[in-house]
C-alpha cells in the first residue's frame, strides 16, 4: 500500500508533525564535511525531521531511548551512505525495512536526484514516514507499506540500501531481488561485520551477488563518537 499526504495529530499519543524547538547541533558541520550539496538548506529540512523523529519515538517505536545523545553520529553515518553513493547521482533507490526513515529520508534529502522508497512493513512507522515527507515537503520520496519481498518481480531499482534491517545471509539475496544487473547494494551495519559477512557469501553469490568492499564509516573529527558502523557494497552481476 502506498501513502501520501497523511495527517495524523494528537495530544494521546498518535503522530505529532509539529517539530518541536530544540535542534540537534552540528547538523550542518556534518554535512559540510561530506560534501552535500546546499547544506544550509539540506541542515534546515534534517534539524526538523530529527525533531520529528524524537517527538514521534514512542509513538511509533522509530527509534531507541538513548537516540538523542547520539544522534550527530546516527545522522554522520546516513551522510556517509549518500557520498558513496554520489549526492549529484540520479538513481532509483529504495530503503528496505526504512523505519524511521534515518537512512532513506536523509538520502532523499540529501541526493536531491535521486528518487526514494522507503520500504517500511509497520503501518505506524510508514504513517511517521508519510507525515514526515510532507510536513518536509521532500518531493523525491514515497512510502510503500510492504514488506520487500512483496516488490520482488514487481519493481526494479538502481540501488538498494539498509540500515540495521537484519542480517546479511537474510537481506542481502531480497535487495539483490531487486536490483538489475550492476545494480549496488549498500548495507549500513554494525563495526566487526566480518563473521556476518563470512555467513552471507554463499546465499549472496547464489542470489547472483558478489562482495565488493566493506569499511569503516569515515567519521568526522569533531565528532566525540569513534567509527561505530561499517559500509558494505555488494554488486548484482
Amino acid at each position: 500500500m502506498w501513502i501520501t499526504g497523511l495527517t495524523c495529530i494528537g495530544k494521546d499519543g498518535r503522530l505529532n508533525g509539529k517539530a518541536s524547538e530544540s535542534e540537534p547541533l552540528r547538523t550542518r558541520e556534518i554535512l559540510e564535511y561530506y560534501g552535500v550539496p546546499a547544506p544550509e538548506n539540506a541542515a534546515n529540512r534534517l534539524k526538523q525531521y530529527l525533531s520529528m523523529l524524537e517527538k514521534n519515538r514512542k509513538w511509533a517505536k522509530l527509534t531507541s531511548g538513548g537516540f538523542r545523545e547520539g544522534s550527530e553520529a546516527a545522522l554522520a553515518d546516513s551522510v556517509a551512505v549518500g557520498k558513496a553513493i554520489g549526492f549529484d547521482e540520479k538513481k532509483s533507490l529504495a530503503d528496505l525495512g526504512a523505519g524511521g526513515g534515518l537512512l532513506g529520508l536523509v538520502l532523499a534529502i540529501c541526493c536531491a536526484g535521486c528518487q526514494v522508497t522507503l520500504l517500511e512493513s509497520s503501518t505506524r512507522k510508514a504513517a511517521f514516514l508519510a507525515e514526515a515527507i510532507g510536513a518536509l515537503k521532500v518531493q523525491n520520496a514515497r512510502v510503500a507499506n510492504a514488506r520487500a519481498e512483496s516488490l520482488l518481480g514487481v519493481e526494479r531499482f538502481d540501488l538498494v540500501v539498509s540500515r540495521a534491517a537484519g542480517k546479511l545471509s537474510e537481506i542481502a539475496p531480497v535487495a539483490l531481488g531487486l536490483l538489475p544487473a550492476r545494480g549496488r547494494y549498500i548495507a549500513l551495519k554494525a563495526p566487526g561485520i566480518e563473521p556476518e559477512i563470512a555467513e552471507a557469501l554463499p546465499r549472496i553469490e547464489a542470489a547472483s551477488g558478489r562482495l565488493v568492499s566493506s569499511d569503516a564509516v569515515d567519521t568526522p573529527p569533531f565528532l566525540s563518537a569513534r567509527t561505530r558502523a561499517s559500509l558494505v557494497l555488494i554488486e548484482k552481476l
